[in-house]
């Protein structure tokens, strides 16, 4: 019940961010109105995810270490290169950009 009550204010707040986002910024309070409804996003997003997580076993305090758990969690880059059996995740950033 707590995650669908989280996911519809995220909707919301996205929807919001939206208008904002649409919104031509010629006037420094638009601007300022845009960036705040921005942050308000992102903690309802992150919180959201926390909450998630927390209902598969998973506790992270932190945005930045909800978002680490994250991913590894739901593991993106768990995909193999073309003719290797090494997954990405097991390579490092300068092996995959070089």
């Amino acid at each position: 019940m707590k995650m669908n009550t989280l996911f519809a204010q995220l909707e919301r707040a996205y929807e919001r961010l939206r208008e904002a986002v649409d919104t031509p910024l010629d006037e420094p309070l638009a601007l300022d109105g845009t960036i705040q409804r921005f942050e308000f996003t992102f903690e309802i997003a992150w919180k959201t995810l926390k909450t998630y997580l927390e209902d598969h076993g998973i506790v992270s305090h932190s945005p930045k270490g909800c978002l680490m758990a994250a991913f590894r969690f739901f593991n993106p880059l768990s995909i193999s290169l073309k003719g290797s059996e090494k997954p990405i995740s097991k390579y490092k950033y300068t092996d995959l950009v070089n």
